[in-house]
């Protein structure tokens, strides 16, 4: 691998690379019909001529979808970083990149990586440049697909900031039987701070971003116009409540975006999605 490669010999270091730097550089046009090889970026890459081959095919594309920026703090205490599907480490590049404070840093804050990819030639391509960019934290590899985590992948620390990037993920095929508004409930249940962030364009016209509008739809009905009662709040006892106590989730900010990216000979319709969570 051309990137590890550079980052064991010292040619690669945490100040000079960035979203950019690694698809101008090790972007490689391999096969010469790259989305067809790459079945539209959403095959499983068996070696790095495929990864080289993506980001000169679509490292454009995906950096472009990231162009702008949120305009708040992302953060706020200790961070874990959890990149479903996270390919070669493109989309976590893009947000340490990108997502900056004046006040603090990503070195201050991020804590630990969580890094989920099928494809393990990808996982080894992003789990050493999460290693080079933030070397005192603790970086996780889960070599399976979104539909095969159970429990024991998605055990996250209570009380911190957790940041749940789904870049190009959403948008693929899921098995028949993977529920994924479980999913959701499931990896927002984490007492502490859950930033969401969903990006994804279409492909060949397909019908590809049902799966963002349907959580979105989720999050809106049950999370933010969801009728107040009762059994959705947390009554004071001066003695301990026999019942286990339901967790809440107060939806802070939502967002739900659709906007154009330039492909190499079309443009693409993109659509992204935010959401702040805080479960207590």
């Amino acid at each position: 691998d051309r990137v590890i490669q550079a980052i064991n010999n010292g040619t690669l270091t945490a100040d000079n690379l960035t979203h950019e730097t690694l698809r101008d550089i090790y972007g490689d046009d391999v096969y010469g019909n790259g989305p067809e090889v790459l079945g539209r970026g959403r095959k499983i890459f068996d070696d790095t001529d495929q990864l080289d081959q993506y980001l000169y095919s679509y490292g454009k594309m995906a950096n472009q979808q990231w162009d702008k920026p949120l305009l708040f703090t992302m953060i706020n205490g200790d961070a874990t970083i959890i990149d479903y599907g996270c390919g070669q480490g493109l989309s976590f590049l893009n947000l340490v990149c990108r997502w900056n404070d004046d006040d603090e840093t990503w070195q201050d804050s991020l804590k630990s990586i969580i890094l989920i990819e099928p494809s393990k030639t990808a996982l080894n391509r992003a789990e050493a440049i999460a290693k080079l960019k933030f070397p005192d934290a603790t970086t996780h590899t889960v070599n399976k697909k979104l539909e095969e985590l159970d429990n024991n992948d998605l055990s996250f620390d209570a009380n911190k900031v957790m940041i749940h990037i789904f870049s190009q993920i959403l948008d693929i095929p899921l098995a028949d039987n993977f529920d994924l508004i479980a999913f959701f409930e499931n990896i927002t249940s984490t007492i502490g701070t859950h930033y969401i962030h969903i990006v994804s364009h279409e492909v060949d016209d397909d019908n590809n971003q049902r799966n963002i509008l349907q959580l979105y739809k989720h999050i809106v009905s049950e999370h933010v116009h969801a009728k107040v009662s009762g059994n959705t709040i947390r009554p004071v006892f001066r003695t301990p409540s026999k019942k286990p106590l339901k967790l809440i989730k107060k939806i802070t900010n939502i967002s739900l975006n659709t906007f154009k990216i330039q492909g190499s000979n079309k443009e693409y319709d993109c659509i992204a999605m935010f959401a702040c969570i805080k479960t207590y």
